[in-house]
């Protein structure tokens, strides 16, 4: 495909083939930097790269000189890591824990591959951050807990405290504790510290053993806790009182002692010891004195009034010999809390003619204060206005009528509620009363409020509000505001409020219309508030949080110990939304291997488990809710029993097979063991190792993946044909052996070299085709076939005329002509059977013969003199050309003639510039014409010649010579000129004064193409006007050298006159370039830096000037311009130099991602303009 730039007229595309190989050169690898950092979070997959490290080191040689083999120098860091060779990329080859190391800290030497191999003289220092993810559960302290409680308990009395650390986040985890439902009932435990304190102090049985759970929020871990409830032992020890009482106020701050406690029955100068059992964070005990305190915090009454302390007496030595006594301590009441208005908002209506003392509304407020604290008296702001408040029920009366013409007024009358306390509280509400006239409608109640259930049928009436009108007539009910979803409808008439549409209490619990009253006669209206509460139903069944489940449990698990949980949610409200959960029973037994906790949905092992009999339970989670009808869904539960180690690992396959080749990197890959475990929990924990075989360190074996590579300690030398290696596999416990054969290919490691860069050469012309013209020779040092060469002609234009064989003999394949070219220069390429190719080039110099006679430019001469001529002067110049070189073409001139005229008599000519000069005495041959040959001779042996005729016009003394204006007459012409064309015209001198003489003009053509042999110009016979008469092409024929002949009439001998003229064909851009051959070839190693030379690519447009300059692309011309880098998929690879053709890297080459490119090399010429060549 090629593209055609609107531009430039023609170009041409080439494709080039650049394959990778390698050179020798002696540099030592560098680091372009000293110190690496990056970071990768632990748990990555193995193999993953450490992004954006990539360690990258430059060697200024080529071929395996330049191959650069990475190490990581410290043992512990190559355990986790490795560096890619032809990336420079660290990789990971084992698992990464930040618990275990959260950094690594190593160094990377790299050498090459040259002899004597050279290394960086500073390693490249490597800091690796392992950065923490969660991925480990936390631990608890212990596996199980136990402890005894006492009898008496009380509630909020501390059993045990349990304790977890979590791995991640470097101890900052936040921790939840959690129970199962086993001891849900008698116990709790604060999430966030783990402290189990008794919930419930009437115990049914003397052990409970329930598992405490703690989560990270995405790992959980279990322990087992169990509590022996047992009575305290007779320690002879008594308090004073089994029961203290203590009263403490509310609010206070200070730290405060509310008891003193005393056990009697101790020996003399014994110690006791007290202790304060459900403490609480509110209270504290002196351990000696047994004085009860507070700490400092406030308490409130009413979040709770009164506490139960359980206070312990005891020796330092005896924990189980205790006594125990109870200290109730009441919370006395202080005034702190203001009353509080109930169902909010008030509204009121009262009739403009109604009597004073009329009820018109009644507020209530509650103190949650005890005592006078809580007792609540009411009044108003404006005790002399139209209302006044009975202070103690809250009934708001009218006071003084209002006047009659008094309507559709609005009092915002404000009433205070306070209590009795001291000082006391109190708080406000704003009651609006509407004053209604006679016309307006009056609803006989200030607020409407109903309950329906959410799942009421539609057109189902709810509600009735009524109005009245006070002259008797008719109302007209509608809702004006509250219902924008339509979700209501009311009977115009009748008040009757209806459900329109469906209701979800989940959406909207409740629903405020506003209805409006209109009076039918007088259009007076009122408005009331109405309150529709969507009751929920049983509508929506327990949804679970994940479509299913799934979970892995050790066979060893104990019973009891905690699978998985499921959770399931209700949106629907209270008991509707309670869950419970239970194992749906199956044919698998699950409900017997595994139990369920039905309000927390953890499920436990009930059994133990065995892998080997059942490696996987699937059964069914049924949650269902608390609603009436109960409504259920399911969800699929699958458990995997993982196993113990109790079987040895197998390989796959007892002997692995694979090929390397000889040049593959350090690190390369070569196969891959591979062995599987019977238990599935040691397949991820085999080993592999190399056992015998490797004594050469040709190999290594990642023991985690057992991925068979090349050593990074390989020296390179050649490698033997095949290596056997044993090889184990181990999970710990058990060992099984395989055997690995490798089979090696050779590699090519040597380019084929010349003995010489270029060869000069030459051989006659003519001479018949087979002619040897040299022997070129090239040696390949590798062994075998891969040091066979054979020999190729790159340029297509030298395949058509020569032949090279096996042995390097350069023969002809044609008889060449020195006057086509006069030297040739081959490009020659010796290729071996690796692909790698070495490069010379052969001068063949064309030597001369003389195969060539002269060539007259006109095929006769005429010439005019008058017959009184003085001798030596000059009457015309021949002139002929001999294509031959040297002496073969240089000519020399004679005179000749057949008749019995001695014409040396009368006439001269230099042998060397062919002017003819008169010598004798023309008289005699007045009005006659003188005619004669000049013999054109060359200098070659034999010699060639040839003869042109001379016809020398003798006139009269009086006689007119025409004379041309100018000495010769030149002009130019575009090669594309269309035919007939005038290019100018020749003219006579014509005296001034005088008439032009009436002459005839004729062109004299010659015996070549440049003398206008074909006819391609004609001149007119009257005017002298030259016209182009045929097609040009100035590739052919670049300019024209002829003669125009004008004769005058005169007598019987015409006067003739010669003038030459030349005519320039003007280039235009009609050609397109020609590359050497339409393919090349070249081959590269990998690694090289940029700006490597590849291959140099030629061109030839037969176009002169501008339109034959080639210029080099990569890309379409117009696209990226000349010179532009060609982009593959994976980068941009390589550039031309647009000016020389040479084809150059941009970057470092990598053969395991590349081993080939294929590049598009265009052509296009500069420009397209008209010009003259030389």
């Amino acid at each position: 495909m090629c593209y055609c730039d609107p531009q430039r007229r023609y170009l041409f595309c080439l494709a080039v083939c650049v394959r990778i190989c390698t050179r020798l050169f002696v540099f030592s690898p560098k680091f372009p930097q000293n110190e690496y950092q990056a970071e990768i979070a632990e748990g990555v997959a193995l193999g993953t790269s450490v992004t954006p490290l990539v360690i990258r080191a430059t060697d200024a040689d080529r071929n395996h000189n330049a191959l650069l083999v990475y190490q990581i120098q410290e043992e512990t860091a190559r355990r986790f890591f490795t560096v890619d060779t032809g990336t420079g990329s660290i990789r990971t080859i084992a698992q990464l824990d930040h618990e275990t190391t959260p950094m690594f800290h190593f160094h990377v030497g790299v050498r090459d591959s040259g002899r004597p191999q050279l290394s960086a003289e500073h390693p490249a220092e490597v800091t690796i951050q392992v950065q923490d993810i969660n991925d480990c559960p936390p631990q608890f302290s212990q596996e199980s807990y136990e402890a005894v409680l006492l009898l008496p308990t009380y509630e909020g009395v501390e059993a045990l405290q349990v304790s977890a650390y979590d791995p991640d986040g470097e101890g900052q985890s936040v921790l939840s504790y959690s129970l199962t439902d086993t001891g849900v009932e008698h116990f709790t435990i604060e999430a966030g510290t783990g402290l189990i304190t008794v919930r419930n102090s009437t115990f049914s049985r003397e052990r409970f053993r329930f598992n405490v759970r703690v989560s990270d929020g995405r790992f959980s871990s279990t322990a087992l806790v169990t509590l022996l409830v047992r009575e305290a032992l007779d320690s002879g020890l008594a308090f004073t009182h089994s029961i203290y009482s203590a009263n403490l106020q509310e609010n206070n701050s200070n730290v405060t002692t509310v008891a003193v406690v005393t056990a009697l029955g101790n020996r003399p100068n014994e110690p006791l010891r007290y202790t304060l059992l459900n403490a609480g964070g509110k209270f504290r005990i002196r351990p000696t004195s047994g004085a009860i305190e507070t700490v400092g915090i406030p308490l409130d009454r009413e979040e709770r009034e009164e506490h139960g302390l359980l206070v312990q007496a005891g020796r330092e030595d005896d924990r189980l010999r205790v006594a125990r006594a109870l200290v109730r301590v009441r919370i006395t009441d202080v005034n702190d809390n203001a009353p509080v208005f109930m169902g909010l908002p008030y509204y009121a209506a009262v009739q403009v003619e109604a009597e004073p003392g009329a009820s018109v509304f009644r507020v209530t407020a509650v103190d949650r204060d005890k005592g006078p604290n809580g007792d609540v008296s009411y009044f108003l702001q404006d005790e002399r206005g139209h209302f006044e408040m009975d202070r103690v029920n809250g009934e708001l009366r009218l006071r003084r009528a209002f006047e009659a013409d008094l309507s559709s007024v609005e009092y915002q009358v404000l009433v205070f509620a306070r209590d009795a306390g001291t000082p006391p509280t109190s708080s406000s509400v704003t009651l609006p009363i509407t004053v209604v006239n006679r016309a307006m409608p009056v609803f006989d109640r200030p607020f409407y409020s109903v309950k329906v259930s959410e799942d009421v049928p539609v057109l189902t009436p709810v509600l009735g509000v009524n109005a009245s009108s006070p002259e008797g007539q008719s109302v007209l009910y509608t809702i004006t505001h509250g219902d924008p979803d339509g979700l209501f409808s009311i009977g115009f008439d009748t008040g009757v409020i209806s459900v329109a549409a469906p209701l979800d209490h989940e959406s909207s619990p409740a629903h405020r219309l506003i209805v409006r009253a209109t009076d039918c006669l007088t259009g007076a209206r009122a408005e009331v508030d109405v309150e529709v509460a969507a009751l929920d139903v049983n509508d929506n069944a327990p949804a679970f949080a994940k479509p299913a489940y799934e979970a892995a449990i050790s066979e060893a698990a104990m019973i009891g110990t905690a699978v998985l949980q499921v959770q399931a949610s209700d949106s629907d409200s209270e008991k509707n939304a309670a869950v419970r959960y239970q194992i749906v029973a199956d044919r698998s037994n699950s409900t017997e291997h595994f139990h369920i906790d039905s309000s927390s949905g953890l499920i436990l092992t009930a059994r133990t488990l065995d892998h080997e009999t059942v490696p996987r339970y699937v059964f069914v989670v049924k949650a269902t809710d608390d609603g009436f009808p109960p409504l259920s869904s399911e969800v699929r539960v699958t458990i995997r029993v993982t196993d113990t180690n109790d079987n040895a690992p197998v390989f796959n396959q007892l002997l692995y097979e694979a090929t390397v080749h000889e040049l593959a990197p350090r690190g390369h890959f070569v196969t891959c063991v591979q062995a599987s475990d019977a238990d599935g929990r040691d397949a991820e924990r085999l080993r592999y190792g190399l056992v015998s075989g490797n004594e050469r360190a040709l190999f290594e074996l990642d023991a985690a993946s057992g991925v068979l590579t090349l050593s990074r300690q390989r020296h390179m030398q050649r490698m033997p044909p095949a290596v056997s290696l044993n090889i184990s596999v181990s999970d710990g416990v058990f060992t099984s052996t395989a055997q690995v054969h490798v089979r090696v290919e050779w590699a090519n490691l040597h380019t084929p070299q010349f003995s010489q860069g270029t060869y000069e050469a030459e051989v006659r012309e003519n001479t018949p085709a087979g002619s040897k013209v040299v022997t070129v020779r090239a040696q390949d040092a590798d062994p075998g076939s891969l040091g066979e060469v054979r020999y190729v002609l790159l340029s297509d234009m030298a395949r058509d005329s020569f032949a090279v064989d096996g042995s390097g003999q350069i023969t002809t394949l044609e008889r060449l002509d020195r006057e086509e070219r006069s030297e040739v220069v081959l490009s020659v390429a010796a290729m071996d059977a690796g692909g790698r190719t070495g490069h010379c080039s052969v001068r063949v110099a064309l030597l001369d013969e003389n195969d060539n006679a002269p060539l007259f430019e006109a095929a006769e001469y005429r010439a005019s003199v008058r017959a009184e001529v003085e001798p030596g002067s000059l009457v015309t110049q021949v002139q002929a050309q001999d294509a031959d070189q040297g002496a073969n073409g240089q000519v020399s001139y004679s005179l000749y003639s057949k008749a019995g005229l001695q014409v040396t008599e009368l006439l001269d000519i230099d042998p060397d510039s062919g002017w003819v000069v008169t010598k004798g005495d023309f008289h005699p041959l007045q009005g006659s014409v003188l005619s004669f040959f000049v013999k054109a001779s060359d200098g070659g042996a034999p010699v060639r010649h040839a003869l042109v005729s001379v016809y020398v016009h003798v006139l009269s003394a009086d006689a007119r010579l025409p004379t041309f204006g100018r000495p010769h007459f030149s002009f130019g012409i575009l090669e594309d000129a269309p035919i007939g064309s005038v290019l100018g015209a020749v003219h006579l001198q014509t005296p001034s004064g005088q008439a032009p003489p009436p002459a005839t003009f004729s062109a004299v053509i010659g015996h070549t193409a440049e003398t206008n042999s074909d006819g391609v110009f004609v001149v007119d016979r009257d005017s002298g006007t030259i016209k182009l008469d045929k097609p040009l092409d100035r590739e052919r024929t670049s300019a024209f050298h002829f003669k125009v002949m004008a004769t005058l009439q005169q007598g019987l001998v015409d006067a003739v006159a010669l003038v030459d003229v030349e005519v320039k064909v003007l280039d235009i851009n009609d050609n397109k370039p020609a590359f050497e051959t339409d393919t090349y070839e070249a081959s590269v190693s990998e690694g090289l830096p940029a700006g490597t030379r590849v291959l140099q690519v030629r061109a030839v447009d037969p176009d002169w000037a501008a339109n034959g300059q080639v210029t080099y692309s990569l890309a379409p011309p117009g696209l990226l311009g000349a010179g532009s880098e060609d982009k593959e998929e994976g980068g941009i690879f390589f550039m031309i130099d647009s000016s020389s053709g040479w084809i150059s890297t941009l970057k470092g080459l990598d053969h395991e991602n590349s081993p080939a490119h294929s590049l598009t090399v265009w052509a296009p010429t500069s420009v397209k303009l008209p010009l003259l060549g030389p």
